[in-house]
This record gives C-alpha cells, sequence and structure tokens, in this order.
C-alpha cells in the first residue's frame, strides 16, 4: 500500500528570529510608482524575503500642489492646510509582515511665527506610533538633533530653519508605523500651509511567519525521513512536503498540520517511503492561515549516501543559466571554464540554501564545458 506518513511533533525553547540584509523602500523609483496626490497606494514583494507595503494617508486638512507626492528625497507632503491647530494628518505604514531594523528620515521640519496674521502661524510637530505584530507599543530611537527637540515619540521644530531627523530607527520588529503630522504650541489658530517629507525607508529584514531552524533528510533502509524544526510560528496553517528529481519540476507528496502560533522550538517529521535509488531533492511550503506561502531551502538525499558534493541541472543547458546544487561548497568556490581551460565569466544568484543559478556574461555557445570546485570532481555541462 502506497503511504506517506507523519510520525511526530513536539519539543520547546525559546528563540529569536532571523533575518536578511538589504531591503528598500525609495520612493521615487519602486514600483508600483506612487501617484501624485494619492492618500493610499501598494508596494509588493520588496527585497528577499519580499514584503509587501501599504500606505494609507487619512485625517483632515487639505492637500495642494499635487501632495503627497514621490521624490528624490522620499514621499513629499509640501503642502497641508489645517483649518485649526487640532488637526492632523495620518501617514500609515503596514508590513505584510514585520520587518527588522526600520529606519527612515523626516525632512524640512520649522515653524513659521511671522506671518502679519499671526492666526497663520504653524510650528510643525510629529508623534510615531508604532506596532508589532501583536498590537504591541514597540518605541523608536530618534537621534537629538539641531532645529528641533524630542520628547519620547514626539519631535517638535524649534527653528525657523528647515531641519531633518537623521534618522529614525526601531530596534524591535515593527507591522505598523503611524506619524501623526500636526502643530505645536507656537501655532496660530488657522495655521497655513506647512509640509515635509518621509525619507525612504530601509529594514534588515522580514521576520517571517515561520522560522525555520534547520531542515534535513536522511535515508533509513527503504525510506527517507525528513526531519525540520521551527523556533516560532504565527499564523501558521500546514506544510506541503515537496519531491523533485531535477530540481526543476516539484511534486506535492504529503501535507503536515503546523502548530500555529507559538514561540517555543517545534519538531517535526515525515517519512516518503516511495523515494527514488538517485537523488533526491526535496522543499518545504510553508502555507499561513491567509494562504501566504513561503518556501524553504532545498536539500538533497540519496539511499547510498554518495550524494555528489557538486551536480547541474537541466544538464544539457541553454547557455545562458545554469543551475547548481551544492553540498557543503560556497558560490565563491565555483569556477567555469571551457575543455581547454579557459576561464568563463559569470555572475551568481542565490536561490536557496545550497542551490544557485550561474548566468554566463555572454550565452554559451553549443559545447561542452567544465564546472569545477576545489577539491570536488568536475562537472561535465552540454550546451545544446
Amino acid at each position: 500500500m502506497h503511504c506517506r506518513s507523519l510520525l511526530f511533533a513536539g519539543l520547546v525553547a525559546l528563540l529569536s528570529c532571523t533575518y536578511s540584509l538589504g531591503q528598500d523602500l525609495d520612493f521615487n523609483t519602486t514600483a508600483p510608482l506612487y501617484p501624485d496626490g494619492a492618500t493610499s497606494h501598494s508596494y509588493v514583494s520588496i527585497g528577499t524575503p519580499a514584503v509587501n507595503v501599504d500606505i494609507s494617508i487619512t485625517g483632515p486638512g487639505l492637500f495642494s500642489n499635487l501632495s503627497p507626492r514621490r521624490a528624490g528625497t522620499g514621499l513629499n507632503t509640501p503642502s497641508v492646510n489645517f483649518n485649526s491647530v487640532s488637526e492632523t494628518k495620518n501617514y500609515s505604514f503596514t508590513f505584510g509582515d514585520p520587518v527588522m531594523g526600520l529606519e527612515f528620515s523626516l525632512l524640512a521640519l520649522q515653524y513659521k511665527t511671522d506671518f502679519t496674521n499671526k492666526d497663520h502661524n504653524y510650528q510643525d510637530k510629529i508623534i510615531i506610533l508604532a506596532t508589532d505584530e501583536a498590537g504591541n507599543t514597540v518605541m523608536p530611537v530618534i537621534p537629538a538633533g539641531a532645529g528641533y527637540s524630542v520628547n519620547g515619540n514626539e519631535i517638535l521644530a524649534t527653528s525657523s530653519t528647515r531641519s531633518d531627523v537623521n534618522k529614525v530607527r526601531f530596534p524591535d520588529k515593527v507591522k505598523n508605523v503611524t506619524i501623526v503630522y500636526g502643530n505645536g504650541p507656537l501655532a496660530g489658530p488657522d495655521p497655513n500651509p506647512q509640509g515635509f517629507t518621509i525619507g525612504d525607508m530601509e529594514w534588515a529584514g522580514v521576520v517571517l511567519p515561520v522560522e525555520l531552524a534547520n531542515f534535513r533528510a536522511k535515508p533509513i533502509r527503504s525510506v527517507i525521513q525528513l526531519l525540520w524544526e521551527t523556533t516560532s510560528e504565527r499564523n501558521a496553517s500546514h506544510f506541503i512536503v515537496e519531491h523533485s528529481l531535477d530540481v526543476t519540476e516539484f511534486t506535492p507528496i504529503g501535507r503536515v498540520t503546523a502548530f500555529g502560533d507559538v514561540s517555543r522550538r517545534q519538531l517535526y517529521s515525515f517519512v516518503d517511503d516511495q523515494s527514488h535509488q538517485t537523488t533526491n531533492y526535496y522543499r518545504l511550503q510553508q502555507v499561513d492561515k491567509d494562504g501566504t506561502r513561503h518556501y524553504s531551502k532545498i536539500i538533497a538525499v540519496r539511499h547510498d549516501e554518495r550524494l555528489s558534493a557538486l551536480s547541474v541541472y537541466p544538464n544539457p543547458a541553454d547557455g545562458r543559466s545554469i543551475g547548481v546544487q551544492m553540498n557543503e561548497i560556497e558560490p565563491s568556490a565555483l569556477r567555469l571554464t571551457d575543455l581547454s581551460g579557459y576561464p568563463i565569466d559569470f555572475r551568481v544568484i542565490q536561490k536557496n540554501t545550497g542551490q544557485i543559478t550561474l548566468e554566463p556574461s555572454a550565452p554559451l555557445k553549443s559545447g561542452f564545458y567544465l564546472l569545477h570546485a576545489k577539491g570536488h570532481e568536475s562537472v561535465r555541462i552540454l550546451v545544446k
């Protein structure tokens, strides 16, 4: 009888989240571009891991001059006309998944108190509110500087000269940030149009709903046992175990229910009793309760345990890209040559741990090529 069975799950211990580097929301260049005058906008799949960012601007006060609008310095709101000193505009940023290391600047803060009609005086004041995914308050770190004062999460312009706050940052993960823009005590009852700019946003990485500590496989007689461990889970629904023989096409072979919402280590296991005697590739598809999906790294295993340290797929290749599966080899150790040993330049695209794509600087002509890694047997590649 065909059966792929779940063996067990369990275990404890607290652990922190991991994240990757180099995320960036550049208001002037990130697609889809922010439309002039829009009070809501969504950015999709920014960075790696990808995260969506939704922007919503609410509150009284009229915009003019196509405000808000994107600029080289950030999201520019040069002209907000408040009808009273108590009115505020709320600029809310919601991240699809919580982010770590969020930073942004606030530019062009000032006051103006020399109007003939003192009722029109204004004084920029900003309050920054932030929460994590559970709704807990997250306090920003606001640097001191000239031209403004800081009191907790409040920034008040103290100069008639335009001043910048570089940079507001969050040491903890955040899900939502709201920048409340309004007036301080020097403003009159009917402030003149005033404005500021929210600088481009950067963050170190995304806190995924499920944090995988490890994912491994081992042959046991005629079956292969897969083991994986999570350090935290949030709104997790289930895992789909996928199998492949060539790393290009994966087939679902089983489903394992997730614990859902925990901050302790959880151990999962799955047995593939229909594995092949050649190299078997596996990956996990983690599905959230809202249907969002994330993929694990790809792992490889053989029953005879003679797993090649370096393999190429597909082979023959098309000459434009070469898929490479590696085991305990760093991408920097790879060298591509023709049969005469002449080196060929390429760039590396990291897809998953142990799986990369090589893109030659120019498409390879038909023929044979060699992929080398010091201390390992070279792999012959045929380009058709």
